[in-house]
């Protein structure tokens, strides 16, 4: 009777750690190819200089590599690249994304002005306009007592819908994003502006935004000054405006533009570019030709609360009417 007990929960044990393993293989559940990744020999074929370069991320603490993390190949020299635009980091979870996991085939242009003005960074400022990932592909998902969604098999030419079921690529469209360190330069060029939306109760409002608060004391009642808080440490100003042309509000939902009125700590705004106008009744026309929102930027959750931090627009964003559709 002990012997067949024995048998009973020594063919239950199997069948437990057999269902595990069933799990974590996932190979009865075959996943439909969502990015195929390219070959290294194509990759190598692709490169090009200022249009095509392959990147990793470092493992190295040099300080070359303090301005940005990517790296590129000059013969065996690592060369720190800055990478902006549609970067791979921006659709892609960490299990990608630890240094020296995977490399990247990124396709685009350097942007002479931007690596002029960082030249004390000594590095190519890369817009990235499209990324491929390159064989073979590695995922590291962590301890399971961390991330209990584990897969000891998986793909290595090719992301597929379990990545994105798992949230570990997400589609992201980044067209119409800047980024907060190119804020400075553009604004020093003819036809920039930085501008933010309010909400007052009934409808939106926009207002042009100065960091510099000293270039636009005045007593006439046009400027709101905010004080000095964590997220601008030397306080900002805003002046309403008037908007149209290509407005941000054609596109994106309330839950991006409803920024609160008289809130302090706002970090949504807009890079424009445009044509700044007075107008007889004293408040300012801006004409829109061009606009990115900031990144990152942030979305209201179900509470109110400005912590839904967003890189891109992804595909669910547009079912959901926060971003309409893609220019």
């Amino acid at each position: 009777m002990n012997r067949i007990k024995y048998i009973l929960e020594g063919w239950f044990i199997i069948i437990v750690i057999t269902m595990s393993l069933v799990k974590k293989i996932n190979i009865f559940q075959p996943k439909e190819v969502v990015l195929p990744a390219i070959s290294k020999d194509m990759a190598r074929g692709m490169v090009k200089e200022k249009e095509c370069y392959i990147v990793r991320i470092t493992d190295s603490d040099k300080d070359e590599f303090d301005f940005s993390y990517w790296y590129y190949r000059d013969g065996i020299e690592k060369k720190s690249i800055f990478l902006m635009g549609n970067c791979p980091d921006n659709e892609l979870s960490y299990i990608f994304m630890e240094p020296e996991r995977n490399s990247f085939l990124v396709k685009g242009y350097v942007h002479e002005g931007l690596t002029d003005y960082f030249k004390e960074y000594k590095k190519l400022v890369f817009i990235v306009e499209e990324w491929y990932l390159i064989e073979p592909i590695k995922r590291d998902y962590g301890p399971e007592d961390y991330r209990q969604e584990q897969r000891l098999f998986y793909p290595r030419s090719y992301l597929d819908t379990y990545d994105v079921e798992q949230g570990d690529y997400y589609p992201t469209n980044t067209y119409d994003l800047t980024w907060e360190r190119t804020r400075d330069y553009y604004l020093e060029q003819d036809g920039f502006y930085k501008i933010r939306s309010r909400w007052n109760g009934s409808e939106l409002e926009w207002f042009l935004v100065y960091d510099e608060v000293e270039s636009v004391k005045d007593n006439s009642g046009k400027i709101r000054y905010f004080e000095k808080g964590y997220a601008d440490a030397d306080g900002y100003a805003e002046e309403k405006i008037y908007i149209e042309g290509n407005s941000p509000e054609y596109l994106l939902d309330v839950d991006v533009l409803a920024n609160e009125y008289d809130k302090q700590e706002c970090t949504n705004f807009f890079m424009v570019k445009g044509d700044l106008r007075d107008n007889e009744d004293g408040i300012r026309r801006l004409e829109i030709y061009k606009w990115w929102i900031n990144k990152p930027f942030y979305l209201k959750n179900d509470f109110g609360c400005w912590v839904n931090e967003k890189y891109g627009f992804s595909r669910s964003d547009i079912e959901a009417g926060i971003y309409k559709s893609y220019r």
